[in-house]
């Protein structure tokens, strides 16, 4: 195994921002409208539902990252506690996510860079910001969080303007008869709106991914994800409730762009240029965050030896892993390219998202006794009967959505499945490829506990 660990130079303030820009992407400003058409009114009720995992996945990543803040954490606490096949499923997911992540957000970018170059193609402006962001991370991690900051400070102060006028305007205008009935599609309506709602809240779990990089991991990641959790919480609970407050909900899903249609009712026409500058940068911080987080696991893997060597070649002038960053990048490529529909690719996530919550649970009721000495050492630490009520939970909870989602996507599903199959196809093979040349994974796993450098 390579000796190369990554540099701790991520600080609070970065890791809250790479998180909110990770995980607020341009489906907050696209979803919501398609799914009033889906669960009406009570849209912002399906994104309260969805936000009860997102509470889960905060536990989880607090407890997981606090024990092994490495390089693709995810897996390794996997493949520790459960088996090393198993954990780089995990990894092989994040892989899928790329193919199908990307393109949401790139396709999302897309349409509202339309606004200011409509004569320039869709998959062009998809392919362009894709590239845009590869030029950024090979600069370095630094320039990376730096650029982050800024464009998630423009897009978090856009959202807050807009749902607190919104709000406002409601008390003091129109009032709430947009919102009655509040169901007027029944409840299994809000369960189903509630599935790829939850795509607006998926990537809590990533911050564990670049723990090597944060400072002050113990500390840092889980006061990350309790900042991150209460400022996203807030803005998709302002934009979900003023929207269908605002325009007709029937009305919201047939508009190009329904928050710089819904903000002109109550901001000044020029706002409607804002809130579209706005779904541009935040598309933008959630492919960087995700190509930022996917390529550490293909460099915590090419360390490992699971994945080819070559991924894991560090950049002599940044020390961080170019390689994996251009291989990351090409996947989000080619996934733009096969052009697929917001609501498929937001299906396929959370069907994958909530299929592997419940190999974490389980995972997470053996950490105490596979890592005694981690868990009684961490400085977060949930007690041996929180961890089994929230591993419960978290199995209740994603089972709920993966029905819904496998009952409403059966086509998404079983690509997910044949895409999952290949993944575990490869590490067959890779694994009994090591154990020709004698390399034990169990006592490269065992060396990822070591620390990082401070």
């Amino acid at each position: 195994m390579s000796p190369v660990r990554l540099q701790r130079k991520i600080s609070l303030p970065g890791a809250v921002f790479l998180l909110v820009g990770h995980i607020v992407g341009a489906s907050i400003f696209i979803l919501p409208g398609e799914l009033a058409q889906v669960a009406g009114p009570a849209v912002f009720l399906a994104y309260l539902v969805a936000g009860l995992p997102a509470i889960v996945n905060c536990l989880i990543a607090a407890q997981v990252g606090s024990i092994l803040p490495v390089s693709a954490a995810d897996y390794v606490f996997t493949a520790l506690v459960l088996n090393p096949f198993v954990g780089f499923l995990k990894v092989w997911v994040g892989m899928i996510g790329l193919l199908i992540g990307v393109p949401i957000l790139a396709f999302g970018f897309a349409e509202y860079m339309a606004y200011f170059l409509p004569a320039v193609p869709r998959l062009v402006l998809a392919m362009f910001v894709v590239l845009a962001i590869l030029v950024v991370n090979l600069l370095g991690l630094r320039a990376s969080v730096r650029t982050q900051m800024l464009l998630v400070s423009f897009f978090v102060a856009t959202l807050l303007i807009f749902g607190i006028g919104g709000a406002l305007h409601l008390a003091t205008g129109p009032g709430t008869a947009n919102l009655v009935p509040l169901v007027p599609n029944g409840l299994d309506s809000l369960w189903s709106a509630a599935v790829p709602a939850f795509y607006s809240y998926s990537g809590f779990l990533a911050i564990v991914v670049i723990g090597e990089e944060i400072r002050e991991p113990e500390r840092n990641i889980p006061l990350t994800l309790l900042f991150a959790f209460a400022i996203i919480t807030t803005l998709y609970a302002l934009v979900t409730f003023v929207l269908p407050g605002v325009l007709p909900w029937r009305e919201i899903g047939t508009l190009v762009a329904p928050m710089s249609t819904a903000a002109a009712q109550f901001l000044p026409p020029w706002f409607g240029v804002v809130i579209t500058l706005a779904a541009v940068t935040a598309a933008a911080t959630s492919i960087n965050t995700l190509v930022l987080t996917t390529s550490r696991s293909f460099f915590a893997l090419a360390r490992n030896q699971v994945l080819p060597s070559g991924l894991g070649r560090i950049s002599p002038r940044t020390q961080e892993p170019f390689v994996a960053i251009v291989f990351a990048c090409a996947l989000g490529l080619l996934g733009v390219s096969i052009q697929g529909e917001i609501l498929e690719y937001a299906s396929m996530t959370v069907i994958g998202s909530m299929l592997y919550g419940i190999v974490w649970a389980v995972a997470l009721t053996r950490l105490p006794s596979r890592l005694p000495e981690h868990y009684a050492g961490a400085r977060f630490r949930v007690s041996r009967a929180g961890i089994w009520a929230i591993a419960i939970l978290k199995i209740a909870i994603s089972a709920f959505f993966l029905y819904y989602g496998i009952r409403d996507n059966p086509v998404a599903t079983a690509l997910y499945g044949a895409l999952l199959a290949l993944g575990g196809a490869y590490y067959l093979l890779r694994s009994r490829h090591l154990e020709r040349i004698g390399v034990s994974l169990a006592r490269v796993l065992r060396a990822e506990t070591d620390p990082a450098p401070t």
